[in-house]
């Protein structure tokens, strides 16, 4: 018995370091080939290290050079600040969103939560000509503001019926006792809702911030070059005839970088959450 339950210890083992190899993979090509020269590249393996680190790359990815036409800070600062606005305002209202229906019975509050959870599946594809014909009635093609409304109009729905399926699991005696206290309700979801809730905040923040930061159809519909985000700064790139392979490798991993540091600041966070939801099921 002892031995069957090692062997299969040692088959687990070796199956999740081949994924985690699989996993690993792309980012290790990805990392080494940034820090190459592009002779380096096309006379040696993908596989191999870089002879010599060439940090100069991540500057022309960023910056531009005659090399590579496409400077890809703007784009990132464009992201950022449409990723984290749209993060927030969405967690937020969401949240509100999702107290009140978690809180509310009736008939109403079942059917605004089906057609959420509908919403919820409908691609951004069958939502781009109403949202292109919002925008341009109201001036906001080309802007920031524009595409935060837009992704807010689809990240809200998402975030109440997250939150507030998170919310339905907290005691209401928590809520009954403040209010023999005399706090009101947005006193109450403030200072006792709120706090309790972090770990599902921060799960929902980073569900939104990818879906956002990675969002490509809507960005290419209603912005300029100016204003156009890190995705479609991207495909621009790869498109390119003239863009080095060693660059577009510098550019890619700048671009994943900004998603994966915002998952490690709220990580812990939300693997609490993760755990929390496991343990209540």
């Amino acid at each position: 018995m002892k031995s069957k339950s090692t062997t299969l210890k040692i088959i687990v083992f070796v199956v999740l370091i081949t994924l985690s190899c699989a996993y690993l993979l792309p980012i290790y090509v990805m990392v080494t080939n940034s820090l190459k020269t592009l002779p380096e590249i096309t006379q040696r393996t993908y596989m191999a290290l870089p002879s010599k680190l060439q940090f100069k790359n991540y500057a022309d990815a960023l910056f531009g050079s005659r090399d590579f036409l496409i400077p890809m800070a703007r784009p990132i600062l464009n992201s950022a600040i449409i990723t984290v606005t749209v993060t927030i305002l969405a967690a937020f209202f969401g949240g509100l969103g999702g107290y009140y229906l978690s809180r509310t019975k009736g008939k109403l509050t079942r059917i605004i939560f089906i057609l959420v959870g509908i919403a919820l599946y409908m691609p951004y594809q069958a939502v781009i000509i109403p949202l292109t014909t919002i925008t341009a009635k109201t001036g906001l093609i080309n802007s920031h503001f524009g595409l935060v409304l837009c992704y807010m109009i689809i990240n809200i729905p998402l975030a109440s019926v997250l939150m507030g399926t998170f919310f339905l699991s907290i005691p209401r005696e928590l809520e009954e006792a403040a209010e023999v206290d005399g706090s009101s309700k947005l006193q109450i979801f403030f200072k006792i809702i709120i706090p309790i809730s972090l770990p599902a905040y921060a799960s929902v923040a980073i569900i939104i911030f990818t879906q956002v930061w990675n969002e490509f159809f809507i960005a290419l519909t209603l912005v300029t070059p100016k204003t156009q985000t890190v995705q479609v700064a991207m495909a621009m790139t790869e498109g390119s005839t003239i863009s080095p392979y060693n660059l577009q490798m510098a550019a890619s991993l700048l671009t994943v970088a900004v998603p994966l540091l915002f998952f490690l600041f709220l990580g812990r966070y939300f693997i609490r959450g993760v755990l929390a939801g496991a343990l209540k099921g």
